[in-house]
């Protein structure tokens, strides 16, 4: 009995670093970790949070059609070029996002963090991180959030709209 309770207060302990980003590459699972800036944030913003973890794993993941949903402007070469991208340039992304602040507003959301990328580059083989601080805009339709622009996959597209704070 003792020997199954260490085993899941181990168990625990792995899922909270994992969750707060802290665990071993080998034991983190979540490909995007979204780290509010208070635990009222979430709540009240709770419906935000859980699009920008849909978001972010998709985009962590590299999952292009689901990329394509939440940016409906984009154009099939763009997603030609974010097919290319995932497959040939970096694998194993994981996403965090800290300090995540929300503004909203009626039908829109700006939204403030801090993002990490951590990534294998496919042609060195290299482990890379690049944090940057960002700020971007959510449209709220009928059908859910989207983003407002192009901003959290410029990286990919070669464009410079990402907007610093």
């Amino acid at each position: 009995m003792k020997m199954r309770h260490i085993v899941v207060g181990l168990g625990f302990v792995v899922v909270s670093l994992s969750v707060c980003g802290f665990a071993a590459p080998g034991l983190a699972q979540e490909r995007a970790v979204i780290v509010p800036s208070s635990p009222d944030e979430a709540r009240q913003q709770a419906a935000v949070f859980a699009f920008l973890q849909e978001y972010f794993s998709a985009l962590a993941q590299g999952e292009v059609e689901k990329l394509a949903v939440y940016h409906p402007s984009l154009t099939p070469e763009q997603l030609g070029i974010l097919r290319d991208y995932f497959a040939h340039t970096i694998r194993d992304l994981h996403i965090r996002l800290q300090g995540v602040r929300v503004e909203a507003n009626a039908n829109t959301a700006t939204v403030v963090f801090y993002r990490t990328d951590r990534f294998i580059d496919w042609p060195t083989s290299r482990l890379v991180e690049k944090s940057i601080r960002l700020s971007t805009m959510l449209v709220h339709d009928a059908s859910g959030w989207r983003l407002g622009g192009l901003d959290q996959v410029a990286f990919a597209l070669g464009t410079s709209s990402t907007r610093m704070s």
